[in-house]
Parts: structure tokens; C-alpha cells; sequence
């Protein structure tokens, strides 16, 4: 069992679970939930699988592995993180272009020879010159002085331009701050080492960790989902406004967030909002109780 792999190796390397959860931010319940092999107890298997992994790296054992050993053992699906190969620039030398392609350049995708080029660019040159001289002939007209000179305008309508331009500048400077976003736009700064999967319209396009001091974007079309194993590790921006903490220390959370996104508190799944609202409806009543018991001693 993986659990049991990775306790042994814990005990090996000398290490205690306050040690592991310090290491990679994972709940100690959480921890000895994977060891004993309580996999109803942790919150689902998707976070399951990335606590396995996190634990698995801490220890500098081989995470694909026994993420794809666990997923067997509990009967899931197991999806390896896809790494892009590296890709290799080679590099030519004049000494590996024979002389008859020294002959031949290629301009816009076509061959073509000395000659040619050199006419190219001997029209250029005479388009240039007769620019430059229209030019000159142009800004020798303007300040020229006219026999005629037009009379000033009022002072008024003088004053009435800049008012109107200033209007209009700001009427279109108001249109794009009310405009909405046209992507969606999320990023995240890690203050620890975080566990992290987020979904870019429906597709997981990152699984793994984010090491602490790392600053991390996406853009999707319609919606973006992160799921984090420690909330209080992330700051977050969405559509380039701040909106703080993606929850509290050692919290897994999941938010979703969409274009119109203004806040974290609409970001949550419906299921968590559900259950936050009734341990914020609990904690309110636990508050309540001892208030009401000081008031009865009182009035004894």
C-alpha cells in the first residue's frame, strides 16, 4: 500500500509528520488519513492524488509512480503531468553554405539573386530621395509667410476646443473602465509551498506544486478553476484586480472565477459556500451562548 511505503520512508529519512506537514503544507490529519490508508477521510481524490505526490517529492521518491500505484489501489484514473521537451536551436556557419547558395537570398520566402536584389534596392533609394525632396519643398511652402494672413479666431471658440477634447477623452477613458473583461485573467503569488490544480475552460492544464516566492497566470475564455491544498498560501488577481488571500492557512479550497469576477466571496463552489455559510452560522451561535449566560448570572 502506498501509505505504507511512504511511512517507512518517512521513518528511514528520520522524519516525524510535524516535519512533513511543514515541508509541503499538507494538513497532519491529512497526512496520517494517506499512511493508515483512510481514503474516505481526505476530501476527494483529486486532491488525494496531489497530496501523494507533494508527500512522495518531499521524500525524493519517484511521485509519478506512486500516484499511478495509488490511483490502481483505490481504483481512479491516473493522468501523468505532461513535461515538454526541450527544444534544441542549431546553429549554422557561413562554412556549411556552399558558394552556389551564397548566390541566392531569400526575401519573403522566395530565392533570389544579387542582381535582383541591388535593383530593389536602387528604387528604393530613388523613391526615398523623392520624399525627401517633396518634403523639403512642402516645409519650405509652410514657412513661407501668405500676403493674406487669416484673421485670429475668437478667443472663445479657442477656449471651447480643449473643453470639448477633454470631455471626449474622458467620456472614452469612462467606456473602457466599465467595459468588461474580454478574457479571464487570474494570477497567483505564493507565499509557501502550495499544492496546486487549476482548470482553464474545463481542461486541467497544471497539477503539481508551486514553490514558495513564485508568481504564477492563466487566461482562459469563460472560466478558470483553482483548487489549492493551502489557501493561505495564495494571493490572488483576477482581471488585474487584487482580491487578496485565497482563504485561510492549511484550508483546501475551490473557486471558480469568470469574467465578471469583483470578489472572492462569488467565487466559491457551491457545495463549500453551502458549507461555510453553516460554520459561520455555528461559530455565530457558540458566540451567542455565553453571552446570554453572563447576562442571567447577572441578573441572579
Amino acid at each position: 500500500m502506498v501509505g505504507d511505503i511512504l511511512r517507512k520512508e518517512r521513518e528511514k529519512q528520520g522524519l516525524t509528520i510535524a516535519d512533513i506537514e511543514t515541508g509541503t503544507s499538507i494538513r497532519r490529519l491529512y497526512i496520517e488519513h494517506i499512511e493508515r490508508g483512510n481514503i474516505d477521510e481526505l476530501p476527494g481524490m483529486v486532491y488525494a492524488k496531489g497530496f501523494v505526490r507533494n508527500y512522495a517529492s518531499f521524500l525524493r521518491m519517484d511521485a509519478e509512480q506512486l500516484v499511478q500505484q495509488f490511483a490502481e489501489e483505490n481504483g481512479s484514473t491516473f493522468v501523468p503531468v505532461s513535461v515538454e521537451p526541450e527544444t534544441k536551436t542549431r546553429r549554422i556557419s557561413l562554412s556549411d553554405v556552399g558558394d552556389e547558395s551564397l548566390s541566392q537570398i531569400s526575401i519573403g520566402g522566395r530565392s533570389s539573386s544579387y542582381a535582383s536584389i541591388f535593383a530593389k534596392l536602387a528604387v528604393g533609394i530613388i523613391v526615398l530621395a523623392a520624399l525627401v525632396g517633396g518634403g523639403a519643398a512642402l516645409i519650405s511652402a509652410i514657412n513661407t509667410p501668405s500676403k493674406e494672413a487669416a484673421a485670429p479666431p475668437p478667443a472663445k471658440t479657442e477656449q471651447a476646443a480643449p473643453s470639448s477634447a477633454a470631455a471626449e477623452t474622458n467620456a472614452s477613458d469612462e467606456a473602457r473602465g466599465t467595459a468588461p473583461a474580454q478574457d479571464v485573467n487570474v494570477s497567483v503569488r505564493l507565499t509557501e509551498r502550495c499544492w496546486t490544480e487549476v482548470l482553464v475552460d474545463g481542461k486541467t492544464v497544471f497539477e503539481g506544486l508551486i514553490e514558495e516566492g513564485k508568481t504564477e497566470s492563466w487566461q482562459g475564455k469563460d472560466m478558470i478553476v483553482i483548487r489549492a491544498g493551502n489557501a493561505g498560501a495564495l494571493d490572488v488577481t483576477v482581471n488585474g484586480r487584487k482580491l487578496g488571500k485565497f482563504g485561510k492557512v492549511g484550508e483546501v479550497v475551490e473557486r471558480h472565477f469568470t469574467k465578471e469576477t469583483k470578489n472572492l466571496e462569488e467565487t466559491l463552489a457551491p457545495g463549500q459556500a453551502q458549507e461555510d455559510e453553516q460554520q459561520n452560522t455555528g461559530s455565530g451561535r457558540e458566540a451567542q451562548e455565553p453571552k446570554a449566560s453572563g447576562n442571567t448570572k447577572n441578573r441572579q
